[in-house]
């Protein structure tokens, strides 16, 4: 309950279980110059009533405009204004709720998943669709691999849709010196597997294909399939960062249906938001792992970094 004589005593309740970006008042904010930590961004059509805010609503301002200029999902923008309503008391400073803000945002992004070496040749398939990078995301990946921890690492494409990409990638193995072959049924996979079982890393390019495709998906079921008592295996969903959330959506639960994944997002220097990095994560549970920044190879790659990015959603500079 609001303490008697608030200044926001009798307007409507900005801590109602309405979603936020419907807690609007109805008059016109004056004097937001008065306010420098509310720094909403250009287009913002939140409204205010009456003055001054107390501390909370300071924060869900501050944190509305934000989290919607980064265009994150509006179900999990309340589910973090809900959890700092119901655990911050009256007295704490506005320092401690972003604090708050910022630390409940990392925990829920986690760790970035790292690939562990183990006994017998891991199998990697880098699955997705078109465009996303995902040749030179293994590009990438297969040089840090073998020039930064001098493991033996092979590549296979199955890729046999698009001459360039399987030229692209035999490029990148005779410039590192690692073997290289086109597959081109489950069974070649399997072929390719043995005669690879003394590698520590078998990295998989894979045909892009739409979601609504669903002799492709079949396709790419029995293909991943295929290694599931040959060697250990892992899969990667990559995914454009620039890509709407509603298609990312449709191409997490395409991709759901074939294995569990974990998530590599590429094209972060193509985009000027990254909320759809916080919403994939938050609809799929998957684990983030690789985020890309460019074309270079081998550079412009790093494991995923929940505090820098949970800095930008919240207004940080790049």
């Amino acid at each position: 309950m609001r303490p008697a004589g608030s200044p926001l005593q009798g307007a409507e309740d900005f801590r109602s279980p309405a979603p936020i970006f419907q807690r609007k008042l109805r008059f016109p904010c004056v004097g937001f110059a008065n306010y420098p930590f509310v720094n909403l961004p250009p287009g913002n059509t939140l409204r205010c009533k009456l003055f001054p805010f107390d501390k909370f609503y300071k924060i869900s301002l501050y944190f509305e405009g934000r989290i919607k200029y980064n265009e994150v999902n509006e179900k999990y923008a309340n589910e973090i204004i809900d959890e700092i309503d119901k655990n911050c008391k009256q007295d704490v400073t506005m320092d401690y709720m972003l604090s708050e803000i910022y630390q409940r945002m990392i925990l829920k992004l986690g760790k970035p998943y790292m690939m562990e070496e183990g006994t017998g040749p891991k199998v990697v398939f880098f699955v997705g669709p078109t465009g996303v990078g995902k040749t030179t995301t293994i590009a990438k990946i297969a040089s840090s691999f073998r020039v930064e921890q001098n493991k033996k690492v092979a590549l296979l494409t199955a890729d046999t849709y698009r001459i360039a990409a399987a030229e692209q990638l035999r490029t990148y193995a005779n410039i590192l010196e690692v073997p290289f072959r086109v597959v081109y049924t489950a069974q070649e996979i399997s072929q390719a597997i043995e005669d690879f079982k003394d590698y520590d890393y078998v990295l998989v390019d894979t045909t892009g294909h739409s979601p609504n495709n669903e002799a492709q998906r079949e396709g790419m079921a029995e293909l991943v399939s295929s290694v599931e008592t040959t060697a250990r295996k892992e899969i990667f969903l990559v995914l454009s960062a620039s890509t709407k959330y509603r298609d990312l959506m449709k191409i997490a639960d395409t991709y759901k249906e074939i294995a569990d994944y974990k998530l590599i997002f590429t094209k972060l220097d193509e985009t000027s938001t990254l909320g759809n990095i916080y919403n994939l994560k938050m609809y799929t549970g998957a684990q983030l792992s690789y985020v890309t920044y460019g074309q270079n190879v081998p550079d412009d790659i790093e494991y995923f970094n929940p505090q820098s990015t949970v800095k930008l959603l919240l207004g940080g500079k790049r």
